[in-house]
Formats: structure tokens, C-alpha cells, sequence
């Protein structure tokens, strides 16, 4: 049945993507089938992250496809440049997409933020099941105004934790402490409703902040610890689970619609099972991921669950997304 519910959930999602964010882009394709493009896509994850085995995918199946045509450069580890810079790149038309959160792209449609909410779903089929409510599709279509394309948003990169130097078991643990913020609205103003100071900093500068002292801890899912050794400068895992990360392949909207329709068609499609491909394997190897963090000298520290979802909830008024969240849960069922 478990099985039955993923393939549903995952069909209705591809639907969404083929068709809530692709239509005006395929009625407004430019290109014919035999030019070259080349898209260069960043994410700030390493080679090493199940997210960048999943773009090989798509580079691969893709190139495959467009018999070479449509060239797919990759960049780990922010090389390209940070998201905000990226987004602002294909935002003007430049060949050039990220992988990235609803959080970061409520900088631009502020309701979108809602979908990376706190304890909005306790897993991947929860996550997806919001990708197949109207909430997402009006504002997935939305996003085309902005010069952006959504080619499918299913790369699930686990649940978020807090990986700190002291232990932290119940809200009240984090008073006082500095806990890194991507920036969004909606990771700082959650943080700070459970009850952690923030400090907003690049992920790539974690590390550093962290062996500085300039920050106390940072909310990560376990294949990110792992894949930037971050369990190397904090001493506890508190598996708070706040967040589950759902991220999606944001490219210009206006490179794409220079692409002839059936190209257009290969990267939706091809972005989508890229997507599955590297949920799969966080899906799989998130113990083993979490085990690494323990072996490597972080000790698990139990929470109060609870607790935390109750602090978080206040993040929802906090952030204007109390109506939001009311509509999502009736749509959900909850």
C-alpha cells in the first residue's frame, strides 16, 4: 500500500510539473530541434551529495536525448555562485538554473516560502503530497512572471536536524544559542520561534563559522553533514525533523523558451526522474548517512518532538502563512 501511495503521489507530482509550470513555455518555444543550447546548473552540495548524483543523471539522460544538443554543465560546492546570484542570472534570461528551496524562492513569491514550513510533512511522500495540492499549482504558475521556470521540484534531500556544540533537547536549549540561517524568512523566523538566535551565513562558510565559534550549530539534513564533514565541528545530533527538505531545479524561464517544444519536454521529464533517482538513494542511505555523523564523534541526543513542533507552529503567524497553512491542511486532510 506504502508503495502503491509513492508511485500516486509521484505520477500526480509529474503531472504538476508537466503541466502547472510548462504550458506557456511550450506554446512559446522559439528554438528548432538541432540548435545547440548549453545550461549550466549550481547547487552549493558536493560531488559527493546524492542531489549532484541526480543531476549526473539528468546531464546524462539529457545530452543522451538531445542527441548533444542541449549541453549540461554542473558545478558542486557553489562554484557557479551563491543562489541568490544564480536566480538573479536566469532571472534575466542567462542559461543557468540551481537547485534550491521554496524558502529561497519566496524572495520572490512570498507564499511560496509556506511549502518549507516547520513540520509542515514528517516525510518524502508527506513533502510530495504538498507538490499536489492547488496551493503549489497557482503558485508554481506564478513563477514564469519572475523569469524563472520550476523544471519539477522533487529532489528530496531529507530532514532537517541540528547539529550543535552543546545539547539541545527542548526549545528552551537553544536560548542564547547562534544557529546558522540560510537567510530565507522562513528557516530564521522558525529557528527563532524554537528558540535559537540566527546567523545568516552561506552554506560554504559554515564549517568555518563553526570552527571560529562565530555560530553554535546548524540545521542540516544528514547526507549535507555528511557531505561537508560539518559532524567534524559540532559534538550533537538533536533529530528534530523540522523541516523536510523538498528542493526543486529552478531555471530561466526565458533560456527554456528558446528551446524547440520537444527539448522543453525532455527536461521536464528528464528533471523528474533525475529528482526520483536522488531521493531514492538519500531515502536509502539516510541511516548510514546519520551513522557516518555518529562514528565520526556526534552523540544523538533525544527530544522532546512535541515541543518543538509547538514552539515552530508560531513561526506560521510570524510569517503572515497562518490562512495558508489552514488551506494546505484541509486540502491534506489534517
Amino acid at each position: 500500500m506504502k508503495k502503491q501511495l509513492m508511485a500516486t503521489l509521484l505520477i500526480a507530482a509529474m503531472t504538476i510539473s508537466m503541466t502547472g509550470c510548462g504550458a506557456a513555455g511550450k506554446s512559446g518555444s522559439t528554438g528548432k530541434k538541432g540548435d545547440k543550447y548549453t545550461l549550466k546548473l549550481g547547487t552549493v552540495l558536493t560531488e559527493a551529495d546524492p542531489i549532484y548524483k541526480g543531476l549526473e543523471e539528468f546531464k546524462k539522460n539529457v545530452e543522451e536525448k538531445t542527441d548533444g544538443n542541449v549541453t549540461i554543465e554542473l558545478y558542486s560546492g557553489s562554484q557557479l555562485g551563491a543562489d541568490e546570484d544564480v536566480l538573479e542570472q536566469a532571472k534575466v534570461g542567462a542559461g543557468v538554473g540551481i537547485i534550491t528551496d521554496p524558502g529561497r524562492m519566496s524572495n520572490y513569491i512570498k507564499d511560496f516560502g509556506i511549502l518549507s514550513g516547520p513540520y509542515l510533512a514528517d516525510d518524502y511522500e508527506g513533502a510530495l503530497a504538498l507538490m499536489n495540492t492547488s496551493v503549489y499549482k497557482e503558485l508554481a504558475d506564478q513563477f514564469q512572471n519572475d523569469g524563472f521556470k520550476i523544471l519539477s521540484f522533487n529532489y528530496y534531500q531529507g530532514s532537517r536536524n541540528l547539529f550543535t556544540k552543546s545539547p539541545v533537547s527542548k526549545p528552551e536549549d537553544l536560548n542564547g544559542l547562534r544557529i546558522r540561517s540560510s537567510g530565507s524568512d522562513v528557516v530564521t523566523k522558525s529557528l527563532e520561534a524554537m528558540g535559537a538566535n540566527t546567523t545568516v551565513l552561506a552554506w560554504s562558510e559554515a564549517y568555518q563559522a563553526l570552527q571560529q565559534k562565530v555560530i553554535e550549530g546548524v540545521e542540516v539534513h544528514n547526507s549535507a553533514a555528511v557531505g561537508s564533514s560539518i559532524y567534524e565541528v559540532t559534538d550533537y545530533v538533536t533529530l528534530t525533523g523540522h523541516f523536510q527538505l523538498l528542493t526543486g531545479l529552478v531555471i530561466s524561464n526565458g533560456w527554456f523558451e528558446k528551446l524547440p517544444a520537444e527539448y522543453q519536454t525532455i527536461l521536464e521529464e528528464e528533471s523528474f526522474k533525475a529528482g526520483k533517482f536522488a531521493s531514492d538513494i538519500v531515502i536509502e542511505k539516510d541511516s548510514e548517512y546519520l551513522q557516518k555523523c555518529i562514528d565520526g564523534g556526534v552523540e544523538v541526543v533525544d527530544c522532546d518532538k512535541e515541543a518543538f513542533k509547538a514552539a515552530a507552529d508560531k513561526a506560521y503567524d510570524e510569517l503572515g502563512y497562518r490562512e495558508l497553512k489552514d488551506k494546505l491542511m484541509s486540502e491534506l486532510g489534517k
